[in-house]
């Protein structure tokens, strides 16, 4: 640290001085500071607008099928024997059921020993288990004849079942070796064949407690076979859950639920409304009293504002009744927002849904498509390529070469600051060595004046008395 002595010969405050005069040197480098904190507002602004866009495309994306757009309710008369799930694609009516058995999977029961962990219980050969059809072979020895390690051993080699003791309680035999098929379905049936247990130790009888079985049901007097307590595919959207066998048929209904499918719509416009008006809040600009948004004067900004409302007012071709946004009831707000008539949009549920599911369908040439795409060309997170003479050869991620651009302007904006540092930092070390030549020089000259003053005759005379 450079020593001081500002104004100890002078009697200047020359440290004052310094300070002052570095300070009004200082000034242009708050207006550069300034600078920086508006890019980087401008910048922070882009990436939100890029999560908006990333929400808005997230929203599009769950209805850009008719099975996610559209939606359907569904009821059962018993739900204790069976129940119901339905997506958009479900066929509304009604459904009458039966049940006669359900599917179950296949179960093993040892008889009981004494111990479940004493080598030598099962007797030494081989075990043969055959589930789903594939039998495997499962050697057992000296090392690993207790009843645990079978079950470990069990578990460590066959697929698609599994192996545990269960303790029953009893006073001398009370651990049993529980064998369970994990699927359901008569395919998945389980079998034991203990034949080649010849070896020391005790062969174990395994009875069947569950037997692999299909689940067996009418559906509107028609037959149908399932692996599974899950029944799918019987009528397209619908999934039966069989809970009971019944004593008599019940009835499922599934209708069409446009109350949803309209709320589905309404995400989606939410999202663009969010869009919409962080861009416009943005854009803001009054100069008497000091408004200036971060997208002012920002040509991808307005760009993208025009993208959006071409897309929104464009008239497709992919419906057969509705083939534009406002046709279904989804008009356009004086400030670029989007506004829906709920009795319009109700109406083309009713009449022709299939055209409201085709114009958000991100695959049929229409308003889906046309948006999605808008979306990934300027909010990917991948920067635009262009190539030697300029032209885009990869699209996407306009927004993200902006912020790239503004990351870049920040950083040289930090870098001239910093040499500005480093420059005011030089100018206030010489204003000091300046300073302190000064003080330095005016106590030479005060001692060369204290020099002559003593070798100088006096000019006083003293008066004889």
């Amino acid at each position: 640290m450079a020593i001081s002595i500002g104004g100890i010969v002078s009697g200047i405050d020359t440290d004052s001085m310094v300070t002052s005069l570095v300070a009004a040197a200082r000034a242009p480098q708050a207006v550069m500071e300034a600078k920086v904190a508006d890019v980087e507002e401008r910048r922070d602004a882009y990436e939100t607008l890029r999560t908006h866009m990333s929400d808005m495309l997230t929203a599009l994306e769950a209805l850009d099928t008719s099975a996610e757009l559209r939606a359907s309710t569904g009821s059962s008369s018993d739900e204790g024997s069976v129940t119901v799930e339905v997506d958009g694609d479900a066929v509304a009516g009604r459904y009458s059921i039966t049940v006669s058995q359900l599917a179950a999977s296949a179960t093993s029961v040892s008889d009981g020993f004494a111990s479940d962990t004493a080598t030598g219980t099962i007797a030494e050969g081989t075990l043969g288990v055959t589930y789903a059809g594939v039998t495997t072979t499962l050697t057992i020895d000296s090392t690993n004849s207790s009843l645990s390690d079978l079950a470990d051993l069990i578990n460590e080699s066959v697929d698609g079942v599994t192996a545990y003791i269960m303790d029953t309680g009893d006073a001398a035999t009370p651990y049993r070796l529980v064998i369970a098929g994990e699927d359901t379905g008569a395919t998945n049936s389980l079998s034991l064949d203990t034949s080649g247990l010849t070896g020391a130790g005790t062969v174990p009888t395994f009875t069947a407690t569950s037997t692999a079985l299909d689940a067996e049901l009418t559906v509107n007097g028609v037959a149908v076979t399932s692996a599974d307590n899950e029944v799918g595919g019987v009528v397209h959207g619908v999934t039966f859950t069989l809970e009971d066998v019944t004593s008599s048929a019940l009835t499922v209904t599934v209708a069409g639920d446009v109350d949803t499918a309209m709320a589905n719509v309404k995400t989606f416009v939410e999202a663009f409304n969010t869009v919409r008006t962080f861009i416009n809040t943005h854009r803001a600009y009054d100069a008497d009293a000091g408004i200036k948004g971060e997208f002012v004067g920002e040509g991808t900004v307005v760009a993208l504002m025009q993208a959006m409302q071409t897309v929104v007012g464009t008239a497709y071709s992919s419906g057969t009744l509705y083939n534009s946004l406002s046709e279904i009831g989804i008009k356009t707000a004086q400030d670029g927002t989007l506004e829906v008539d709920d009795d319009t949009m109700e109406k083309a549920f009713d009449e022709a849904s299939d055209d409201v599911a085709a114009l958000f369908a991100t695959d049929a040439a229409a308003f889906g498509d046309d948006m999605k795409a808008l979306i990934d060309f300027y909010a990917s997170e991948d920067e635009v390529s262009v190539d030697a003479s300029g032209a885009i050869v990869q699209t996407g991620g306009m927004l993200t070469n902006r912020m790239g651009a503004l990351d870049d302007e920040i950083e040289l904006l930090n870098d001239d600051i910093d040499a500005f540092d480093a420059r005011m930092d030089a100018y206030e070390a010489r204003l000091r060595r300046q300073f302190i030549a000064m003080e330095i020089a005016l106590g030479k000259l005060q001692a060369s004046q204290a020099q002559l003053e003593a070798l100088l005759p006096s000019t006083s005379t003293s008066s004889d008395s």
